[in-house]
Protein backbone atom coordinates (compact mmCIF):
# COMPACT_ATOMS: atom_id res chain seq x y z
CA UNK A 1 0.00 0.00 0.00
CA UNK A 2 1.02 3.10 -0.98
CA UNK A 3 0.27 6.68 0.66
CA UNK A 4 0.58 10.06 -0.82
CA UNK A 5 2.26 13.07 0.55
CA UNK A 6 -1.02 14.47 1.75
CA UNK A 7 -2.18 11.65 3.76
CA UNK A 8 1.31 10.70 5.10
CA UNK A 9 1.22 14.68 6.51
CA UNK A 10 -2.04 14.13 7.80
CA UNK A 11 -2.02 10.89 9.93
CA UNK A 12 1.08 12.01 11.58
CA UNK A 13 -0.67 15.49 12.65
CA UNK A 14 -2.98 12.90 13.74
CA UNK A 15 -0.64 10.94 15.56
CA UNK A 16 1.33 13.98 17.09
CA UNK A 17 -2.02 15.72 18.23
CA UNK A 18 -3.01 12.27 19.90
CA UNK A 19 0.28 12.67 21.53
CA UNK A 20 0.25 15.91 23.04
CA UNK A 21 -2.86 15.37 24.12
CA UNK A 22 -2.44 12.34 25.72
CA UNK A 23 0.70 13.94 27.42
CA UNK A 24 -0.81 17.21 28.56
CA UNK A 25 -4.53 15.58 29.99
CA UNK A 26 -3.12 12.09 31.27
CA UNK A 27 0.66 12.43 31.98
CA UNK A 28 2.01 15.53 32.35
CA UNK A 29 -0.18 16.99 34.79
CA UNK A 30 0.56 14.63 37.41
CA UNK A 31 4.01 14.32 36.68
CA UNK A 32 5.51 16.50 39.85
CA UNK A 33 8.84 18.20 39.49
CA UNK A 34 11.05 19.00 41.93
CA UNK A 35 13.27 22.69 41.46
CA UNK A 36 16.02 22.57 43.68
CA UNK A 37 18.44 26.15 43.69
CA UNK A 38 21.20 27.59 45.62
CA UNK A 39 19.94 31.64 46.61
CA UNK A 40 23.45 33.32 46.93
CA UNK A 41 22.66 35.99 49.68
CA UNK A 42 24.08 39.81 49.58
CA UNK A 43 26.20 40.61 53.08
CA UNK A 44 22.73 42.40 54.41
CA UNK A 45 21.08 38.87 54.16
CA UNK A 46 22.99 36.59 55.41
CA UNK A 47 21.30 35.59 58.83
CA UNK A 48 19.77 33.66 56.17
CA UNK A 49 22.44 31.17 55.42
CA UNK A 50 21.63 27.84 55.24
CA UNK A 51 17.62 28.53 55.32
CA UNK A 52 15.95 26.24 53.26
CA UNK A 53 12.52 27.19 52.19
CA UNK A 54 10.04 25.06 50.59
CA UNK A 55 7.33 26.58 47.85
CA UNK A 56 3.87 25.48 46.67
CA UNK A 57 1.04 27.71 45.33
CA UNK A 58 -1.96 27.39 42.78
CA UNK A 59 -3.60 24.56 43.96
CA UNK A 60 -7.29 24.78 42.60
CA UNK A 61 -8.01 22.10 44.64
CA UNK A 62 -11.79 22.46 43.91
CA UNK A 63 -10.92 22.43 40.28
CA UNK A 64 -9.33 19.00 39.05
CA UNK A 65 -7.54 18.29 42.33
CA UNK A 66 -5.48 15.72 42.54
CA UNK A 67 -4.91 14.47 46.48
CA UNK A 68 -2.61 12.15 45.80
CA UNK A 69 -0.05 14.80 44.06
CA UNK A 70 -0.57 16.82 46.51
CA UNK A 71 0.46 13.91 48.58
CA UNK A 72 3.66 13.05 47.33
CA UNK A 73 4.45 16.56 46.94
CA UNK A 74 4.02 16.83 51.04
CA UNK A 75 6.47 13.83 51.29
CA UNK A 76 9.00 15.40 49.14
CA UNK A 77 9.05 18.59 51.10
CA UNK A 78 8.98 16.29 54.18
CA UNK A 79 12.26 14.70 53.26
CA UNK A 80 14.17 17.38 51.97
CA UNK A 81 14.14 18.75 55.96
CA UNK A 82 13.26 22.01 55.03
CA UNK A 83 12.99 25.19 57.58
CA UNK A 84 10.14 26.77 56.07
CA UNK A 85 7.12 26.14 53.79
CA UNK A 86 5.60 29.00 51.64
CA UNK A 87 1.74 27.93 50.78
CA UNK A 88 1.36 31.02 48.05
CA UNK A 89 -2.14 30.76 47.59
CA UNK A 90 -5.44 29.79 45.32
CA UNK A 91 -6.25 27.10 47.28
CA UNK A 92 -9.59 26.80 45.26
CA UNK A 93 -10.49 28.28 42.44
CA UNK A 94 -14.37 29.34 43.96
CA UNK A 95 -15.88 25.91 46.07
CA UNK A 96 -14.64 26.14 49.28
CA UNK A 97 -15.66 22.41 49.50
CA UNK A 98 -11.96 21.91 48.09
CA UNK A 99 -10.20 23.20 51.39
CA UNK A 100 -10.78 20.31 53.29
CA UNK A 101 -9.28 17.60 50.89
CA UNK A 102 -6.37 19.78 50.47
CA UNK A 103 -5.81 20.49 54.17
CA UNK A 104 -6.07 17.16 54.82
CA UNK A 105 -2.84 16.55 52.94
CA UNK A 106 -1.45 19.57 54.13
CA UNK A 107 -1.68 18.87 57.23
CA UNK A 108 1.44 16.36 57.30
CA UNK A 109 3.73 19.09 56.51
CA UNK A 110 6.64 19.03 59.08
CA UNK A 111 9.00 22.06 58.46
CA UNK A 112 11.55 23.02 61.34
CA UNK A 113 10.43 26.25 61.98
CA UNK A 114 6.77 27.18 60.42
CA UNK A 115 4.50 26.35 57.50
CA UNK A 116 3.44 30.24 56.38
CA UNK A 117 0.15 30.66 54.39
CA UNK A 118 -1.10 33.99 52.14
CA UNK A 119 -4.08 34.17 50.32
CA UNK A 120 -4.32 34.36 46.14
CA UNK A 121 -7.24 36.21 43.88
CA UNK A 122 -9.13 32.99 43.87
CA UNK A 123 -9.60 32.81 47.70
CA UNK A 124 -10.30 36.57 48.10
CA UNK A 125 -12.64 36.30 45.34
CA UNK A 126 -14.59 33.65 46.99
CA UNK A 127 -13.03 33.81 50.65
CA UNK A 128 -14.96 32.80 53.33
CA UNK A 129 -14.16 32.46 57.52
CA UNK A 130 -13.92 28.86 57.04
CA UNK A 131 -11.04 28.84 54.89
CA UNK A 132 -9.48 30.42 57.92
CA UNK A 133 -10.22 27.50 60.39
CA UNK A 134 -9.11 25.07 57.37
CA UNK A 135 -5.93 26.59 57.03
CA UNK A 136 -5.01 26.72 60.37
CA UNK A 137 -5.83 22.93 60.86
CA UNK A 138 -3.18 21.89 59.11
CA UNK A 139 -0.86 24.16 61.54
CA UNK A 140 0.07 26.54 59.24
CA UNK A 141 0.20 30.74 60.01
CA UNK A 142 -1.67 32.88 57.93
CA UNK A 143 -0.19 36.41 57.15
CA UNK A 144 -2.06 39.10 55.56
CA UNK A 145 -0.64 42.26 55.67
CA UNK A 146 1.64 40.98 58.66
CA UNK A 147 5.10 38.96 59.31
CA UNK A 148 6.74 36.78 61.82
CA UNK A 149 9.89 37.34 63.39
CA UNK A 150 12.46 33.92 63.38
CA UNK A 151 16.32 33.82 64.95
CA UNK A 152 17.60 37.14 62.79
CA UNK A 153 15.31 36.81 59.51
CA UNK A 154 11.41 37.48 59.03
CA UNK A 155 9.16 35.75 56.79
CA UNK A 156 6.47 38.93 55.79
CA UNK A 157 2.93 37.61 53.72
CA UNK A 158 1.10 40.24 52.16
CA UNK A 159 -2.65 40.42 50.79
CA UNK A 160 -3.59 39.49 47.07
CA UNK A 161 -3.25 42.39 44.90
CA UNK A 162 -5.32 41.81 42.66
CA UNK A 163 -8.82 40.97 44.97
CA UNK A 164 -7.75 41.82 48.57
CA UNK A 165 -6.50 44.86 50.07
CA UNK A 166 -3.03 44.96 50.21
CA UNK A 167 -0.68 47.27 52.70
CA UNK A 168 2.87 46.90 51.91
CA UNK A 169 3.60 49.48 54.77
CA UNK A 170 2.01 47.47 57.37
CA UNK A 171 3.10 44.40 55.55
CA UNK A 172 7.05 45.41 56.73
CA UNK A 173 6.00 47.43 60.00
CA UNK A 174 6.56 44.82 62.56
CA UNK A 175 10.01 43.82 60.77
CA UNK A 176 13.22 45.16 62.77
CA UNK A 177 15.38 47.76 61.26
CA UNK A 178 18.12 45.78 58.73
CA UNK A 179 16.41 42.96 59.01
CA UNK A 180 16.46 40.26 56.39
CA UNK A 181 12.76 39.91 54.93
CA UNK A 182 11.30 36.56 52.70
CA UNK A 183 8.45 38.30 51.76
CA UNK A 184 5.45 35.94 49.96
CA UNK A 185 3.23 37.88 47.38
CA UNK A 186 0.78 35.40 45.21
CA UNK A 187 0.92 37.83 42.20
CA UNK A 188 4.62 38.33 41.04
CA UNK A 189 4.43 41.03 38.27
CA UNK A 190 4.48 43.82 41.56
CA UNK A 191 7.98 42.58 42.31
CA UNK A 192 10.07 45.90 40.61
CA UNK A 193 7.08 48.20 42.18
CA UNK A 194 7.62 47.87 45.84
CA UNK A 195 11.56 48.58 47.12
CA UNK A 196 12.41 47.64 50.52
CA UNK A 197 16.43 46.81 51.66
CA UNK A 198 15.46 44.27 54.09
CA UNK A 199 13.93 42.27 51.45
CA UNK A 200 15.91 39.46 50.32
CA UNK A 201 13.62 37.27 48.54
CA UNK A 202 9.28 37.65 46.95
CA UNK A 203 8.43 34.29 46.39
CA UNK A 204 5.24 34.29 44.49
CA UNK A 205 2.92 31.91 42.27
CA UNK A 206 -0.61 33.17 40.06
CA UNK A 207 1.03 32.51 36.56
CA UNK A 208 0.96 28.76 36.46
CA UNK A 209 4.32 29.16 34.58
CA UNK A 210 1.51 29.76 31.84
CA UNK A 211 -0.06 25.93 31.89
CA UNK A 212 0.61 25.25 28.34
CA UNK A 213 3.92 26.54 26.95
CA UNK A 214 5.23 26.17 23.44
CA UNK A 215 8.57 25.22 22.47
CA UNK A 216 9.97 28.40 21.08
CA UNK A 217 7.43 30.31 22.27
CA UNK A 218 7.09 29.77 26.08
CA UNK A 219 4.20 30.19 28.04
CA UNK A 220 0.69 30.70 25.99
CA UNK A 221 -2.09 31.60 28.41
CA UNK A 222 -0.51 33.97 31.16
CA UNK A 223 -3.22 36.45 33.95
CA UNK A 224 -3.17 39.58 34.59
CA UNK A 225 0.00 40.71 37.20
CA UNK A 226 1.38 37.36 36.09
CA UNK A 227 3.23 38.18 32.77
CA UNK A 228 6.22 40.20 33.20
CA UNK A 229 7.61 37.16 35.63
CA UNK A 230 5.96 34.01 34.55
CA UNK A 231 8.19 31.52 35.76
CA UNK A 232 11.82 31.09 37.55
CA UNK A 233 14.75 33.04 39.49
CA UNK A 234 14.97 37.09 38.41
CA UNK A 235 17.41 39.11 39.87
CA UNK A 236 17.15 43.17 40.00
CA UNK A 237 20.52 44.56 41.31
CA UNK A 238 20.14 42.94 45.23
CA UNK A 239 16.62 42.08 44.81
CA UNK A 240 15.46 38.42 43.91
CA UNK A 241 11.99 36.89 42.86
CA UNK A 242 11.03 33.16 42.54
CA UNK A 243 8.58 32.50 40.21
CA UNK A 244 6.95 28.78 40.94
CA UNK A 245 4.73 27.03 37.95
CA UNK A 246 1.88 25.99 40.79
CA UNK A 247 0.46 22.63 41.31
CA UNK A 248 -2.66 22.39 40.11
CA UNK A 249 -4.96 23.60 36.85
CA UNK A 250 -7.28 26.22 36.04
CA UNK A 251 -10.37 26.06 33.78
CA UNK A 252 -8.49 22.58 31.91
CA UNK A 253 -7.11 19.81 33.53
CA UNK A 254 -3.96 20.29 31.49
CA UNK A 255 -0.19 20.77 31.60
CA UNK A 256 2.32 21.04 28.55
CA UNK A 257 5.80 21.51 28.85
CA UNK A 258 4.70 22.98 32.03
CA UNK A 259 4.75 20.14 35.12
CA UNK A 260 3.30 20.82 38.22
CA UNK A 261 6.25 22.01 40.60
CA UNK A 262 7.57 22.35 44.52
CA UNK A 263 10.06 24.30 44.74
CA UNK A 264 13.05 24.10 47.39
CA UNK A 265 15.33 27.04 47.72
CA UNK A 266 18.45 26.84 49.86
CA UNK A 267 19.99 30.03 51.01
CA UNK A 268 23.73 30.15 50.64
CA UNK A 269 26.32 32.95 51.13
CA UNK A 270 26.84 35.29 48.32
Amino acid sequence: MQFSRRKWIKRSLLVGGGAVVLDAGVIEKHWLSITRLKIPLAPPHSALEGIKLAMMSDFHHDDFGDSSLIRRAVQVINEESVDLVCLLGDYITKDISGMAPLCKELSALRPRLATIAIYGNHDRGHWEPAMDQALLSTGAQILSNDSLDFSGFSVAGIDSCLRGKPDFARTLKKVPKNQPVILARHEPDYFDQHKDPRIAMQVSGHSHGGQICLPFYGPVFLPRMGRKYPYGLYRDGSDQLYVTRGIGTLTAPIRFLCRPEVAILHFVRG
